[in-house]
């Protein structure tokens, strides 16, 4: 394999591992529209649709693997092809919340709908953003932008402890669904772990450009 083949092979791992992003980001946003709308058939659907993106990240595994295995590449493309799969170990990892979150909605078709405000959509909305400009920083290979939006997992996890905080003062008026606002929880918190799998992706990507790690969480 020539250094262009294993330029173009690399290439060929960078653009699945976009196409992860784009399948994952639309699974989060169905998982919640599922969860917010009472729609059993798009919870389906989200949990149905995780095995593309299972499917991506072994495909990007197993090219990793020959090109390690056969070509001995230089320590440059050991360290693009060592980042790519961690991001994709992230974003693999956000696709079983947004599966999650679907089984939860499966599980409690029957969700007071009370317990849920504008806040969760809000919230929904920020870490998908976070999501998609962290991969468009690693592809730009923008150390500085990578830096400058890690500040966004801060207001994800403040606005998190303020949808808890809220959930729970609702419930109190209502102590049968006390425990339906702790099951809901957890779908907050797969939210706001989506945004420190996004903080991951932009720790890899300072990484890529200087070889060095740097730990932004």
């Amino acid at each position: 394999m020539t250094l262009n083949s294993i330029e173009l092979t690399i290439s060929h791992m960078n653009n699945n591992l976009l196409r992860m992003g784009f399948l994952v980001e639309t699974q989060i946003r169905r998982s919640i529209k599922a969860l917010v709308e009472n729609d059993l058939k798009l919870a389906e659907m989200v949990i149905r649709e995780d095995i593309h993106i299972n499917d991506l990240m072994r495909g990007i595994e197993d090219d990793a693997i020959r090109l390690i295995a056969t070509q001995g590449p230089v320590a440059s493309d050991l360290r693009n092809i060592f980042t790519i799969i961690k991001i994709v170990t992230d974003l693999e990892r956000m696709g079983d919340h947004a599966k999650d979150i679907a089984e939860f909605t499966i599980k409690n078709h029957d969700l007071n709908k009370d317990l849920i405000n504008e806040d969760l959509l809000k919230l929904t909305q920020l870490v998908l953003d976070f999501i998609a400009q962290s991969l468009d920083s690693f592809v730009a290979k923008d150390k500085d932008s990578a830096l400058e939006l890690t500040k966004l997992d801060d207001e994800i996890d403040v606005m998190t402890a303020d949808i808890i905080r809220k959930l729970f003062d609702k419930a109190s008026d209502d102590p049968s669904l006390l425990k339906l606002a702790g099951d809901l929880q957890f779908v907050i918190k797969y939210l706001e772990r989506n945004g420190d799998h996004a903080t991951n992706i932009c720790e890899w990507t300072i990484y890529i450009v200087t070889g060095q790690f740097k730990e932004l969480n």
